[in-house]
């Protein structure tokens, strides 16, 4: 099949929550100095992308089922584009948070249409080649963004990051209007009943529902540390301008565990995979904490030789919980993936909120959520 267009097209529907999360780590500080905000109210640029990436999907799940993908795509991208661009006008951060939570209610609209796209287009093993390869170009985001933020910083200001990304967008907007045709066929009337039902389906299915809660918890630790990645490094760590390199080199370890997770997937069923990862988290957190409560040196070495096999873990059993919440929601599919995916994305939330507020430049905190995470999933994954 001529996968460019598609791979191309779903890709960058998908990268837009990623964009405008990753490239702003790097001026997460400037940001508060520039709004006088308090160091642990910071976490707020990051936190409200996500609650409107929540929102988003679930408004615009059904919205492209009626409207179609192509407007629904439009619209999102508006949305999020012109939130960055005045976001940039923004006197308080108030406002300016107003203008993230926009951003994340377009980029929800994308990542549901993403998605719509792929099964309207493709089927079976078409489709997993499909989502594979989007997978493998999707991870640049999180390895180059923040190296594109620092760029702009260097040169430029930080203001000038979210000009970089609506110019991004509106090309984007451009080319979708010209180029891209309807995919779906069905117009079904927009119906926000379905939810409700899809919900109740969620909670009575065991297997959904314990799944979307540890999918839940296992994203709280990645949000946890996207809180704290910049004080981490640049304030008590001391990388400075190398910040990016070190976040960028935990995205590629989640990118190198889900393709492992992969190629173990032809041997291994997904409840295995998920049960030992999470059993070699828990060993890993158990030990680090040891090392870090006993006066350990937390140096960039290790904190690096702690953080990388976690996000590994992270990229090999992640994907894994969101398909197994899924496998009884087969009839309900487009539906069931915005509930679970906003689930999901609610409880991290309050766990990664927590984290930002009291961190102070400890790991213990840190560590202690991963080993309490992975404690929680195996009890409730239990059969």
């Amino acid at each position: 099949m001529n996968d460019f267009k598609p791979i191309f097209l779903v890709a960058s529907l998908m990268a837009m929550g990623a964009l405008s999360i990753d490239t702003m780590l790097p001026a997460l500080s400037m940001v508060k100095t520039s709004y006088d905000v308090l160091s642990h109210h910071g976490h707020w640029t990051i936190t409200s992308v996500f609650l409107g990436i929540s929102t988003g999907q679930l408004l615009f799940g059904p919205i492209s089922d009626s409207i179609g993908r192509k407007k629904t795509a439009l619209i999102g991208l508006l949305i999020f584009g012109f939130s960055n661009l005045i976001s940039i006008f923004a006197t308080d951060y108030t406002f300016f948070l107003m203008c993230r939570f926009f951003q994340g209610l377009g980029a929800g609209a994308t990542v549901v249409v993403s998605r719509a796209i792929a099964r309207d287009i493709y089927s079976g093993t078409k489709l997993a080649r499909l989502m594979s390869l989007v997978s493998s170009i999707f991870i640049l985001v999180p390895v180059l963004a923040p190296s594109m933020g620092q760029l702009i910083i260097t040169l430029l200001s930080w203001q000038f990051i979210p000009i970089t990304i609506m110019l991004f967008c509106f090309s984007l907007t451009l080319w979708i209007s010209i180029f891209q045709i309807e995919t779906n066929k069905l117009n079904r009337p927009l119906n926000f009943k379905g939810i409700l039902d899809g919900i109740i389906e969620v909670v009575n299915s065991k297997i959904s529902r314990s799944y979307t809660i540890t999918a839940g918890l296992t994203f709280g630790i990645l949000v946890s540390f996207l809180n704290i990645s910049q004080p981490l490094f640049q304030e008590y760590l001391s990388t400075g301008k190398y910040f990016s390199l070190y976040f960028g080199a935990g995205a590629l370890a989640v990118g190198l565990g889900s393709i492992l997770n992969a190629k173990l997937l032809t041997k291994f069923e997904p409840v295995k995979i998920v049960n030992i990862a999470l059993k070699f988290e828990l060993i890993w957190a158990v030990i680090f904490l040891i090392f870090f409560s006993t006066g350990g040196i937390t140096n960039i070495f290790s904190v690096m030789l702690f953080l990388l096999p976690n996000f590994f873990v992270f990229g090999a059993i992640f994907g894994n919980m969101n398909a197994i919440a899924m496998s009884p929601m087969g009839h309900i599919a487009g539906t069931a993936s915005a509930i679970i995916g906003t689930s999901t994305t609610l409880t991290a939330l309050p766990i990664a909120a927590s984290i930002a507020y009291f961190f102070s430049g400890s790991l213990v905190p840190f560590t202690l959520l991963i080993i309490l995470v992975a404690s929680l999933s195996l009890l409730i994954t239990k059969k």
